[in-house]
């Protein structure tokens, strides 16, 4: 894992920067504060973490179970299980119990269900031909299709689904083709799909870009009884099926065929105070509530051999698990939060960014040590005469929060 470039400035130097940004009037860090009525608090998560999928929240389906598909679904770990933190469903071509295909359906379905929220899932999914994997809801009751059916990530044969279902059948089907988001470079990184649910509408995203917008009144009178389907509660599915009605082709695709989920995360609607959380270049804007926690999964890296680098702070004073990690969480201050996702181009990143205190970045430093630890390695620069700060880069004092280069006290 990749560590931030950091300059760290033996002696007092933070000191005395720190004293000459106040005796300039340079402010160090400020928080804009827009504090508004109602937000998202967190509420329940599934990280995968454990030594074994949590069997108090998912249970299985069994057997052949919808769409003609190819596969049986089977409660065996071979076709599901945790594998290096992440909930692995795996279709195996391997003739278990005269089953050509066998694979996992993990459901909450009697053990775990909502009515409104937040849901995001982190995932990677398998594009080739023959594969249908899903992340869907449906409803406690009122069977199939009274009670409405929300695909919040399906794929087959090239094409991402968005799907909302009212309860006479009828859909509403935006898609996105693989190849449109990216290709094959798109089908090797993780992603998150996004279901905002209220009273009112279904919000359809994937990683930060909204794709189906459902108004929940359509569906007004169509689910049982008269009802709207989409005002009762339903349960989550997570599945890999292969061929049937829609997954296409599959008898020249090798198998495995893998559904990695990295983790599953529901927050729900509070009417207490919040602030905004805005995320340039990737997942997680939105409204929260102080110290609540927030999901910033960054967007796959605009050109091919880039990674992503690290989030930087524009705005606010939140506290980051992991800046270098794409998928991190954040607590959410009492003041809006602006952070942006940075890629940088393989290998190490030592190129200064723009400068937090520009005004600060001429200053002189006489006979310093300095010590940069770039990804572990350690470089030292003894200043032997006067020596001015580059331009470009963040400056820092003590408790301070900026990523990149920071010139603290040793």
């Amino acid at each position: 894992m990749k560590k931030r470039l950091i300059a760290r400035v033996t002696g007092r130097l933070s000191v005395k920067i720190a004293f000459i940004a106040m005796a300039m009037g340079i402010a160090l860090w400020s928080n804009a504060v827009s504090a508004a009525t109602g937000g998202w608090q967190f509420s329940w998560s599934d990280e995968f973490n454990g030594p074994v999928v949590d069997s108090t929240v998912w249970g299985y389906e069994i057997g052949y179970v919808r769409n003609n598909e190819a596969q049986y679904y089977s409660n065996r770990i071979e076709n599901s299980r945790i594998d290096n933190g992440n909930l692995l469903i795996q279709a195996l071509l391997d003739n278990w119990n005269g089953h050509q295909i066998t694979s996992a359906s993990r459901t909450t379905r009697g053990k775990k269900s909502w009515q409104y929220g937040r849901f995001e899932m982190r995932g990677k999914i398998d594009v080739r031909s023959g594969s249908w994997p899903a992340w869907w809801w449906l409803p406690n009751s009122g069977g199939w299709p009274r009670g409405g059916e929300i695909d919040m990530m399906e794929f087959y044969q090239g094409i991402c689904l968005f799907n909302v279902m009212d309860g006479n059948g009828r859909w509403t089907s935006p898609t996105r083709t693989v190849s449109s988001l990216g290709g094959d470079r798109w089908a090797t990184e993780f992603h998150v799909w996004t279901f905002e649910w209220d009273s009112t509408k279904i919000d359809l995203s994937l990683d930060g870009t909204l794709i189906n917008h459902y108004v929940l009144a359509n569906a007004d009178g169509t689910g049982p009884n008269g009802t709207n389907p989409f005002r009762h509660p339903g349960y989550m599915i997570v599945n890999q099926a292969i061929g049937g009605s829609s997954g296409g082709d599959w008898t020249n695709t090798a198998f495995p065929v893998n559904l990695r989920v990295d983790w599953i995360r529901v927050h729900t609607w509070t009417n207490s105070t919040s602030y905004t959380l805005t995320v340039n270049g990737g997942a997680g804007s939105g409204p929260y509530v102080a110290g609540t926690k927030a999901s910033i999964t960054a967007k796959m890296p605009p050109a091919a051999g880039q990674v992503f680098d690290t989030w930087v702070i524009n705005a606010g004073n939140p506290v980051i698990d992991n800046v270098n990690a794409a998928s991190a969480t954040m607590t959410m201050p009492a003041a809006d939060v602006t952070v942006t996702a940075t890629y940088r181009t393989g290998g190490m990143s030592v190129a200064p960014r723009r400068a937090l205190c520009p005004a600060i970045k001429g200053i002189s430093i006489d006979n310093q040590t300095v010590i940069y630890d770039i990804n572990g390695k350690k470089i030292t620069i003894v200043n032997k005469g006067p020596y001015r700060l580059p331009a470009g880069v963040y400056i820092v004092a003590q408790k301070s929060r900026a990523p990149d280069v920071s010139v603290i006290q040793r």
